[in-house]
Formats: structure tokens, sequence, C-alpha cells
């Protein structure tokens, strides 16, 4: 393997770690913490958060389940379409995901206090570009 996909996957599998290991803490799984923060961009049908974060149904069902038993989201009805189950944050919910992506931004920014303050921009501009890259290419690797 090239020296970039050696360091691409080092950098993926360090974060997933420090994903783990700083920002949920024990009180959440990683899959949990995506779907908080998901969470609060408004109400989601459990299949469009299966899509954008990439679960099966029944996985993402699962974890609605469990963030529904310790009272972080509520299920509704969907007003237009009474078969639509609508997935939102709870007050406690709206809490946990604000503590989430507090330690979140936190953890990010000691990441880039290891980078040289002239280089961060540029940091910045190409992890947006390989975001950008990747978001188009994801159909290209929908396998499953």
């Amino acid at each position: 393997m090239s020296s970039l996909v050696n360091d691409v996957i080092a950098f993926c599998r360090m974060f997933s770690s420090f994903e783990r290991e700083e920002i949920c803490c024990g009180t959440v799984t990683p899959a949990q913490c995506v779907l908080l923060q998901t969470l609060t961009e408004g109400e989601w049908d459990v299949s469009s958060l299966a899509a954008q974060t990439r679960v099966t149904k029944g996985a993402m069902t699962r974890l609605v389940d469990g963030l529904e038993s310790r009272g972080w989201v509520a299920r509704d009805k969907a007003e237009d379409d009474a078969r639509r189950v609508l997935i939102s944050l709870t007050a406690k919910g709206k809490k946990e995901a604000k503590r989430l992506n507090r330690l979140t931004e936190q953890s990010i920014a000691a990441l880039f206090e290891r980078i040289p303050e002239e280089e961060r921009a540029d940091v910045a501009r190409s992890i947006q570009l390989l975001r950008d890259a990747a978001e188009k290419t994801r159909a290209q690797f929908d396998c499953c």
C-alpha cells in the first residue's frame, strides 16, 4: 500500500479509537453518539436516519430503542402520514447531544493545537476537500 493509503487508514482508525475513548467515554456507543448528534438537526424517520448514518433499518431501530429507553429520544407519528414515525430528541437528549458536541469540539481543537498554526487553514481545507470527495463517491461504494 502507498504511504497515502496507510496514512488515511491510520488516521481513520486512530480517530475512531479517539472518539470511543475521549468523546463517548463509556456513556454512549459511537453509533449512539452519531445518532444523537444527527438528531440535533431536527426530526427524522428511521429510514432516513439509517440512510444518513449508513446502517440498516433494523440496526437503526435498535439504536433508537436504546436511546428511547434512556429518555433521550421520542417517537411520534408524522402529522401528514400516521404510518410514518418521527424520531426527535427529548430535553434530556438535547442536553446529552450538547455535551457530546462540546466534547467533540474540544477533541478536534486539541488535535488542531498540535498542528502548526500557519498550517491549520490548509489542513482544514484539505479535510473539507476529502469530505466532499467522499460524499461524491459514497454511492459507488454502496454494496450493503
